[in-house]
């Protein structure tokens, strides 16, 4: 009986020893649960958590589970090598942020330096709560963008060989320059999202979004030198960009494409495409991602009609290969305003496609 009693008793206190760690670690910086990105660095105990944060458009903010003051901040180029407390520190190129206090208990980070597009950066921030406990994190943000272009999708093809070395795209048509970085395509039809890298492009230039890249001589061209793809389907003189993806995309019964200012998170083109037999037996989109992808665009005031199936432009009946293009090109150069439709495009074969020119039919 007093094995049984002594059994017992070890039992219970090691629950409990179990029961106090999880709580400790509950309460240690090391073991907070927090928003994806962020990153704690944080020496001892602290009882302040982070709720949530956003970034836009160089502004940084973050919601803290109690009233916080900043005891530093400041923005350093990321480094592999800044990993504690003393390593940011005693960073040598620190970079000026300035920090405001709102009544919901978030603190907004803004960087007064300069950044440079592309290039990512971390904000490093040690708050302190009126017990006077502290919690040190950094936030990763890229270089703003404070030049986008007006781009326009203008040729879409879901044509894939991959005997013949030849994959889906998404030509882009640039109605003003700028510069690429915040921009993603999104097909609704998977909810795939394909960010668009630092690149500069002119008004009239057209951009080829190759969506798979299966070689090595897949190379984008972010640079001047428009000539170092050489892959099938790239084309001398055209911005070629290869997407880092070896899976199907794109719908090539029913599809939705956005085009959509990540930074700004507002959509800014979009094209609905869809095969005739699947409009006419199909009142409503089939799936609700392309419901939903449809009530943006419709939202956003950038499809004509009621965003039904019916509305949309039909496809080829070739086989299941669609390819569509857009007929208004020249229009949009004197008005970036023509609200799109299924006027605005048009099915064509295989043949009438240009990727990276004026669109012929």
């Amino acid at each position: 009986m007093k094995n049984i009693l002594n059994m017992i008793v070890h039992t219970i206190v090691c629950t409990l020893a179990g029961v106090f760690f999880i709580l400790l670690c509950m309460y240690h910086s090391s073991c907070h649960i927090t928003p994806e990105g962020i990153k704690l660095v944080s020496d001892g105990i602290t009882s302040v958590k982070i709720k949530e944060y956003s970034i836009d458009e160089g502004l940084i903010q973050v919601w803290f589970s109690k009233t916080v003051e900043p005891e530093s901040v400041f923005a350093v180029e990321s480094d592999e090598t800044c990993t504690s407390i003393e390593n940011f520190l005693n960073h040598e190129k620190k970079m000026d942020v300035d920090c405001s206090a709102s009544n919901d208990n978030s603190l907004r980070f803004t960087v007064r330096d300069k950044t440079q597009i592309g290039k990512t950066y971390d904000l490093f921030a040690c708050v302190k709560d009126t017990s006077g406990n502290t919690l040190s994190f950094t936030i990763p943000f890229y270089g703003e963008n404070r030049n986008f272009p007006v781009m326009v999708i203008s040729e879409v093809s879901d044509f894939y060989s991959r005997k013949d070395g030849i994959c889906e795209y998404i030509e882009l048509y640039a109605v003003t320059s700028g510069n690429l970085f915040g921009l993603e395509l999104i097909s609704a039809s998977d909810d795939r999202h394909f960010a668009l890298p630092c690149a500069e492009v002119r008004k009239g230039d057209y951009v080829i979004v190759h969506l798979r890249s299966e070689s090595e001589s897949c190379i984008s061209e972010t640079g001047d030198n428009l000539s170092l793809s050489r892959a099938k389907g790239s084309v001398n003189g055209v911005r070629d960009i290869w997407i880092d993806n070896d899976q199907s995309v794109l719908n090539s019964t029913a599809e939705i494409l956005m085009l959509k200012n990540k930074a700004r998170s507002v959509v800014t083109d979009c094209v609905m495409y869809c095969r005739q037999d699947y409009a006419l037996e199909n009142e409503k989109w089939k799936s609700e991602k392309l419901c939903e992808a449809s009530e943006i665009c419709l939202d956003y005031g950038l499809w004509h009609g009621e965003g039904k199936p019916s509305d949309a432009v039909y496809s080829m009946k070739r086989k299941t290969t669609s390819h569509i293009s857009r007929t208004n090109i020249k229009y949009l150069n004197g008005n970036s305003g023509v609200k799109n439709s299924r006027d605005n495009w048009i099915g064509i074969a295989k043949s009438k496609t240009t990727p990276g020119g004026p669109n012929m039919w």
